[in-house]
């Protein structure tokens, strides 16, 4: 869990540090190149909003929003000293909107763009940014300065750009943030995660050449990453079992070699199992079945094919040598005690708590999974006419009593004995 937690952020963090990484080479940069990096934020944003836009992803687009606002406002009206009335209360507002808006963003269901809530989200964010530029290219942003709050005033540190208000800012935008990567662990809440940072980073080191092209363009890019990494996820992992999907596989057989083992595996007696317990039971048992297929050793990966039936890969491995691996998943599986809670438990909580512990409450059952595996040989060199073999060998292992493994050509010394159970049903 903490392996796949990091990984969600480790893009976008990468992008923060080499952001940090160039940020005194951009300085030394000349000024053609600097204008050019100046301007590259704006491209990045539009393709970012169009990504929203087109996955119907509204916390992409009013993400790219918020920093593309805002990035305008620094470019156009804090290319000054901090000491201008002007570009001070335009810089405290900016970093008062910028941590808000993304803590309300991370908060955020996908409700979709042209629904109520979404154009009431993307007005809140327009017009919250549109009335500051207006108020600023009035010129009279300076005349609100007397009265700003103490907060706005006092810096929570001295060698850093970022005053109470704003500190106090990112504080409340970070709850949600942090909450919503934390329950949803999402990569666009990764991405929002990473952008909240890079915004901290800019506005407390302000007074670097760059830096506001610099992290606002890693964090665009972080934002664009991260649909396509959701896109990667919808496509290729399946949505109920966590695995990798039907498309995954197929990609996979394309790039096997010479040498390589398909395993067609099947859970037995899957629809009285649903017809007995009810579908939510099903997806239970097929989330734990895909669980401990993709634990499989020996170089091998699970995918999931169709329904209750999953596939092993095993890359350079013949059917006595991956015979092992898949004996030992297959008594894996039979061996896990499964717990059905009772369908006439009480909907009370309290009184269910105290049933809870009462084995009546429970009936333990065992799944089983019947397996054909076949390896590539020189009359089955194309690896659908392998899996086909392969489903033929599943079909005699159903044949044989279920909860056995069937090679299509290895024939192993002693065959594997089917094992009785609490409630079996094989």
């Amino acid at each position: 869990m903490l392996l796949r937690t990091a990984g969600l952020i480790v893009p976008s963090l990468i992008l923060l540090c080499g952001a940090g990484f160039l940020l005194p080479v951009t300085a030394q940069l000349s000024s053609e190149y600097q204008t050019i990096l100046t301007l590259a934020p704006y491209p990045v944003a539009l393709i970012v909003c169009l990504l929203g836009y087109g996955f119907n992803s509204s916390r992409i687009l009013f993400a790219a929003l918020n920093l593309s606002c805002a990035y305008w406002l620094i470019q156009n009206g804090l290319q000054t000293s901090l000491n201008q009335p002007d570009a001070f209360v335009l810089f405290s507002l900016i970093s008062l909107l910028l941590p808000l808006h993304l803590g309300m963003i991370a908060l955020y269901r996908e409700r979709g763009l042209l629904t109520p809530a979404g154009i009431i989200r993307l007005l809140a964010i327009l017009l919250s940014y549109g009335l500051l530029m207006l108020v600023w290219s009035n010129g009279s942003l300076g005349l609100y300065l007397p009265n700003l709050p103490m907060m706005m005033l006092e810096m929570l540190l001295h060698e850093y750009y970022l005053s109470e208000a704003a500190a106090l800012a990112f504080f409340l935008g970070l709850i949600p943030v942090l909450l919503s990567f934390a329950f949803r662990r999402t990569f666009t809440d990764a991405a929002l995660l990473a952008s909240l940072i890079s915004s901290l980073i800019m506005l407390s080191w302000f007074n670097q050449p760059m830096i506001s092209a610099l992290f606002v363009s890693a964090s665009l890019i972080a934002l664009a990453i991260s649909v396509v990494q959701n896109s990667y996820k919808m496509a290729f992992i399946d949505e109920l079992t966590g695995i990798p999907a039907r498309r995954a596989l197929q990609d996979k057989l394309s790039t096997l070699g010479k040498k390589y083992t398909l395993a067609m595996s099947d859970i037995d007696h899957f629809k009285k199992f649903n017809d007995t317990y009810g579908h939510d039971v099903g997806d239970q048992v097929l989330k734990m079945v895909a669980a401990k297929l993709n634990q499989v050793s020996g170089g091998g990966r699970a995918y999931r094919y169709g329904g209750e039936e999953f596939t092993l890969v095993f890359p350079g491995k013949s059917e006595a040598e991956a015979l092992p691996y898949i004996e030992q998943l297959r008594e894996t599986i039979a061996n896990y005690p499964m717990h059905i809670r009772n369908q006439n438990r009480p909907q009370d909580n309290e009184k269910g708590e105290k049933l809870r512990s009462k084995a009546s409450e429970s009936e333990i059952v065992s799944v089983t999974i019947s397996i054909g595996l076949c390896e590539k040989t020189p009359e089955l060199s194309d690896p659908m006419a392998v899996i086909k073999k392969a489903d033929e060998a599943l079909y005699v292992s159903k044949k044989n009593g279920r909860n056995c493994t069937t090679p299509a050509h290895f024939k192993p010394e002693t065959k594997s004995q089917r094992r009785g159970h609490r409630k079996d049903y094989a």
